[in-house]
């Protein structure tokens, strides 16, 4: 799987788990100081999957906690 269709996938995951649009274009301008991905060096998107996969099970972790 591509880098880029990584993020995509965690994007929509992440949307599926409760988070605003706004709020996943806030994470990865926190992660590499810009919101555009595609601009964005190999090293940069790296960073995005790393933080994305960190926020992915977070939410989870928190949805299974609140679930019961």
């Amino acid at each position: 799987m591509r880098i880029e269709q990584r993020i995509q996938q965690l994007y929509k995951k992440l949307l599926k788990l409760g988070y605003y649009p706004f709020q996943v274009q806030s994470i990865i301008h926190f992660a590499i100081g810009k919101s555009d991905v595609e601009a964005a060096t190999a090293a940069d998107k790296i960073k995005v999957v790393n933080i994305l996969e960190d926020y992915e099970k977070l939410a989870y972790n928190f949805s299974l906690a609140y679930s019961k």
